[in-house]
């Protein structure tokens, strides 16, 4: 009796590469839109989580704690472009620098990719008094890509911090930079 050979024909392997290949393709685009929306979600957290922390440390030390755009590892940006990153640290001689490693409490990346998106606030840096308040005005933090706005982090002046969603296809504010 013969042995048939079991296996695939190259017709048969040819229709399965091509159903895997237009699968593929129509996947990969809204891949990548849900991993930029986890993205944005991540650093949204990340910001309001890192500026939750400096207050509670504030009322803890009964210290102030600064939460500042990053220009380098140890030195905070002298605008409201916080896209490179925030530095949280304590500021005892409340001159809004750090003044050694020490202080530093938390350095942090954003989650998305430089250039990606904008991250931009209406005050160059945040800062929180010994019992919790936020020094000054209310700050926003507001994330950007393409033009939209994706999110904003708020802390009013009491020091809570809360994010915001907006509504699909609102443009980008205009921030300005003190």
């Amino acid at each position: 009796m013969p042995s048939r050979i079991n296996g695939f024909s190259l017709v048969e392997a040819t229709a399965a590469l091509a159903i895997v290949a237009v699968t593929t393709t129509l996947a990969l685009p809204a891949m990548s839109q849900a991993l930029e929306r986890q993205r944005v979600s991540t650093t949204l957290h990340l910001l309001s989580t890192d500026m939750a922390m400096a207050r509670g440390t504030a009322i803890m030390r009964r210290s102030q704690v600064v939460v500042c755009p990053r220009a380098t590892p140890v030195t905070c940006a002298e605008d409201g472009d916080w896209s490179a990153g925030w530095l949280v640290f304590l500021d005892d001689d409340k001159d809004r620098i750090p003044d050694s490693i020490e202080d530093l409490l938390r350095s942090t990346d954003p989650t998305t990719h430089p250039g990606a998106v904008r991250l931009a606030s209406t005050r160059p840096f945040l800062r929180f008094q010994e019992d919790g308040r936020s020094a000054h005005s209310n700050l926003s933090v507001h994330l950007c890509a393409r033009g939209t706005l994706t999110g904003t982090v708020v802390v009013n002046r009491l020091g809570r911090v809360r994010s915001e969603r907006p509504a699909p296809g609102t443009a980008c504010p205009l921030v300005s930079q003190d």
